[in-house]
C-alpha cells in the first residue's frame, strides 16, 4: 500500500474519537468544569469535527476524481466469424 493511503486511512480514523468526545462532554462535562468552560469545550470539540469532516471529504473527492495515468484504454471488439478466433 503506498505511502499515500496509509495517511489517508490513518487521517480517516481519527475522527472517530471526536464524536465519542462530543458525547462524553454532552453527558458528563457539566459534571467536571464550571458551565462556561463545558460549553466552550463543547464547541470547540464540534468545531474540530466539522473540519475534521471538511478535510476528509477534499481527500476523497481529491482521489475519486483523480484519473489514473497510467490505465490502458481498451475498445472491445466482437467477433462474429468463429474461424478467426483459432
Amino acid at each position: 500500500m503506498p505511502l499515500k493511503n496509509r495517511s489517508f486511512i490513518y487521517l480517516g480514523q481519527s475522527g472517530c474519537l471526536l464524536p465519542v468526545l462530543i458525547l462524553f462532554n454532552l453527558f458528563f462535562g457539566w459534571i467536571f468544569f464550571k458551565p462556561l468552560i463545558w460549553l466552550g469545550i463543547g464547541g470547540i470539540l464540534v468545531l474540530l469535527f466539522i473540519i475534521n469532516s471538511y478535510i476528509l471529504v477534499k481527500k476523497v473527492s481529491n482521489m475519486a476524481s483523480a484519473k489514473n495515468k497510467s490505465a490502458i484504454d481498451v475498445e472491445a471488439e466482437i467477433i462474429e466469424d468463429k474461424d478467426r478466433l483459432g
